[in-house]
């Protein structure tokens, strides 16, 4: 099943991507790679924080969105996202939002969210993934610019690895318990 999303987003991809452009084209894409500074990593049985260890990540996130109004985009995604420290990947299929609310005065200036969930297989782990923040644009010519993003980060890995002692503090055992990673992201991007 999870694997019929991946193909219908990647085929749904490309078939808006090989529709006409124009220079009024609705119709653009985003491509972005995101630093992750990792605040904190909760969950039932620990909680880090920076100060316990390096928490932080890296996402790469191509999205396509159409152009509402002049205000409001929207569209979907696919990523590759690695968080560090500890270490897992995950892939992420979302929903994006951009929003701007002061057209007239900064009209390179938006906000954004996003909001998906990432797919599971032998090297991602799965969850739900939230961000949303601050974006700014500057486009060159009518199908090129760059973009650049500062928000907030939150994902959810379930199935997360850890060790707990025994009751005689002899050995290990190793349990799965579902994560939630907070972090500040800082992006550049390509828009065309």
């Amino acid at each position: 099943m999870k694997k019929k999303i991946i193909i219908f987003a990647v085929i749904a991809q490309c078939f808006i991507g090989s529709y006409q452009v124009s220079a009024q084209s609705k119709i653009h894409f985003v491509t972005d790679i995101h630093y992750l500074y990792g605040l904190s990593e909760t969950n039932s049985y620990l909680t880090l924080t920076r100060k316990d260890v390096n928490l932080y990540g890296k996402s790469l996130h191509l999205t396509s969105l159409y152009d509402f109004s002049k205000s409001i985009s929207a569209g979907v995604g696919i990523g590759a996202d690695r968080y560090e420290n500890p270490g897992f990947n995950t892939l992420p299929v979302f929903a994006s939002l951009y929003y701007t609310p002061f057209v007239i005065t900064h009209p390179r200036t938006y906000l954004f969210t996003n909001l998906g969930f990432g797919i599971k297989n032998s090297y991602a782990n799965s969850g739900l993934m939230f961000d949303a923040g601050i974006g700014y644009k500057k486009m060159f010519s009518s199908r090129f610019g760059l973009n650049f993003q500062l928000g907030y980060n939150l994902k959810q890995i379930n199935e997360t690895p850890i060790y707990i002692p025994t009751v005689d503090n002899q050995s290990y055992d190793l349990i799965y318990v579902t994560s939630l990673r907070h972090s500040l992201s800082l992006g550049i991007g390509v828009i065309f």
